[in-house]
């Protein structure tokens, strides 16, 4: 067995559990598809299914196996958290449980059940079938929408990677002060306390609230948006709010117990 593979596969338990604890999934994810890719790559480069043919290599085919399902234990039990039902019939085919501290232990001289698919293939047929009757039942949603609802009157933006959303750092914010803005009509400076760091922002808002009425309040901003500099000065940062502007402007306000500088998730 190349045990150099399997203790690179048992290294990442750490970095893998880091990434789960901190709610970092599609980091967790990326990394075991990383090792998965390797997996995959010495698979089919040792080809188990030509050696068995040669009564010569017949053990080299049998450690190649080994090493393929130890590595394939590995991977599901990284997976477990998010696939749970999978992990659970991988644990019925390998007559074990797979726990993390498990990973360890490679399982040798170990009897295994008879393998069954674990997964269907779907043929493209059949997802193409499906998207068009998913495309029929958005129309026939569509149709269902109040005309005069915001939704109706602001449609939802394209649909954007996770990736995508997960740049975006929100966090609670607490306006610790907030001010009129000489010769703006519709902004408020805002002075917003992120829990040992305070951040200035101008906000739209003016025509829905006094300073006086917000100052104290949490709300939630987005706290990694690049400052950008106006005519007042500069904005470190964007408030986060709904509706559709002038008295009809809401400011998020994050449920009892939020406390300034917690992320969003």
């Amino acid at each position: 067995m190349d045990e150099a593979l399997l203790s690179e596969f048992q290294a990442a338990s750490d970095s893998i559990a880091n990434h789960y604890e901190n709610r970092d999934y599609s980091r967790a994810i990326r990394e075991i598809m990383a090792l998965a890719d390797k997996a995959n790559q010495f698979i089919d480069a040792k080809a188990p299914w030509v050696l068995i043919k040669d009564e010569a290599k017949q053990q080299e085919a049998h450690d190649v196996c080994s090493l393929g399902l130890n590595m394939f234990r590995v991977l599901i039990t990284y997976l477990k958290p998010v696939l749970p039902g999978m992990a659970a019939n991988v644990e019925a085919f390998l007559n074990d449980a797979l726990t993390w501290q498990g990973v360890q232990t490679a399982l040798v001289g170990h009897a295994i059940n008879k393998f069954k698919p674990l997964m269907q293939r779907v043929e493209m047929d059949k997802v193409n079938k499906m998207i068009e009757e998913s495309k029929e039942s958005l129309v026939a949603e569509k149709d269902k929408i109040d005309p005069n609802s915001p939704l109706a009157k602001e449609p939802i933006s394209p649909e954007i990677e996770f990736d995508d959303f997960a740049k975006v750092d929100l966090r609670v914010a607490k306006i610790a002060k907030a001010e009129h803005v000489e010769g703006a009509d519709k902004l408020l400076k805002l002075t917003l306390d992120l829990g040992g760091e305070t951040r200035q922002v101008f906000a739209g808002i003016k025509s829905a609230y006094a300073p006086e009425d917000i100052e104290g309040k949490l709300t939630v901003m987005v706290a990694n948006l690049k400052p950008r500099k106006m005519r007042f000065g500069m904005s470190e940062g964007m408030v986060l709010a709904a509706g559709p502007g002038g008295k009809e402007i809401y400011i998020l306000n994050p449920d009892e117990g939020s406390e300034p500088g917690m992320r969003v998730m």
